[in-house]
């Protein structure tokens, strides 16, 4: 049901619009004066208001103002009905509505106004909702729900801004499933799938609300630790590596016949930066090199003999090769 509200100072026109609104099944409020009319918008957000323009306290034109200025009711959609004809009345009320009902007025009309600006209100809800799920499928790797490379990268930098103006230690961890590969040839991509989806929500389960945990490639996963110091950071991927040598994860053969649980490990390699001082060099300069390390060190792992965490940490990030005019990581 949606709600209107209807702000007028005449009793007569207010109780006749009221009332045909709720024939009609709309849920009205009423206000009868323009600081009312300001409060019950803001506390009630309506899908609508129907605004006189000369009301007392304050008027129509000003009520519309304070509500276009407050991001909170913004979109709400106005329609002023008023006794003011003149072309400038009109072009002013139009600027700061979505119509104009001139009193006196045909309630056929009246209904016809609101039913369409009310169809505005929710193609534009619909729109915005709409907008904000591409806005997070651009940053999402579907099939983990994690954050995808791009995401990442974005929330790396503003995290190395952040550890560069607080003097805080950051790390990175690099990821990477053992032998993924067979995996995918030996049970098929769906099962290959299942795995990666549990070991994403290893990830999940063993990250703080601040950290970052990402997909960024087939088997490949990244984890940001704000504020995090070389033992913090350790002990993370270790219980990482250890929640994934400790899954069970059910399955079919490819001929559907049931298949004995797999199991699975994980190599990670973890670069730490205990200080970033103010140098001149960009955040996704910073950031790519961290990468770069947390991933010499995932090389460094997996030579090793896999299902360990080899870990470097960086007292003078001077010391890597950083380029003051890098772009974005993984250009």
């Amino acid at each position: 049901m949606s709600r209107v509200l209807v702000a007028e100072d005449d009793s007569e026109i207010s109780t006749l619009i009221s009332l045909t609104l709720r024939m009609e099944g709309y849920d009205v409020l009423q206000a009868r004066d323009g600081a009312q009319a300001l409060a019950l918008v803001r506390e009630e957000r309506p899908d609508l208001v129907l605004l006189d323009v000369m009301m007392p306290h304050l008027s129509g034109y000003e009520v519309a103002r304070q509500l276009q200025d407050d991001p909170n009711t913004v979109t709400i959609p106005i329609i002023f009905v008023t006794a003011k004809h003149e072309m400038e009345d009109r072009v002013l009320g139009l600027s700061m509505s979505v119509d104009y009902i001139c009193k006196p007025f045909a309630v056929p009309e009246l209904l016809a106004r609101v039913r369409a600006a009310l169809r505005m209100r929710k193609l534009q809800e619909e729109l915005r909702i709409s907008n904000e799920r591409l806005s997070r499928l651009a940053v999402t790797d579907e099939l983990t729900g994690l954050a995808n490379r791009r995401g990442f990268e974005q929330e790396l930098e503003d995290e190395i801004l952040r550890a560069r103006r607080f003097g805080q230690p950051i790390a990175v961890t690099m990821l990477d499933l053992d032998r993924f590969k067979l995996i995918n040839d030996t049970w098929g991509h769906a099962r290959g799938d299942v795995v990666l989806q549990a070991f994403a929500r290893v990830l999940q389960s063993t990250s703080r609300r601040v950290d970052k945990v990402a997909r960024i490639g087939g088997e490949e996963f990244v984890a940001l630790l704000p504020t995090t110091d070389a033992v913090g950071a350790e002990t993370f991927a270790e219980k990482v590596r250890a929640a994934t040598e400790a899954l069970e994860i059910p399955g079919t053969h490819l001929d559907g016949t049931a298949a004995p649980p797999l199991r699975v490990t994980t190599s990670a390699g973890v670069a730490v930066a205990t200080h970033i001082p103010d140098i001149d060099a960009s955040n996704a300069s910073i950031a790519n090199a961290l990468l770069q390390q947390a991933d010499a060190c995932l090389y460094a792992a997996k030579d090793a003999g896999r299902n360990r965490v080899v870990m470097r940490v960086i007292d003078n990030i001077t010391e890597l090769p950083l380029d003051s005019t890098s772009g974005p990581i993984g250009d």
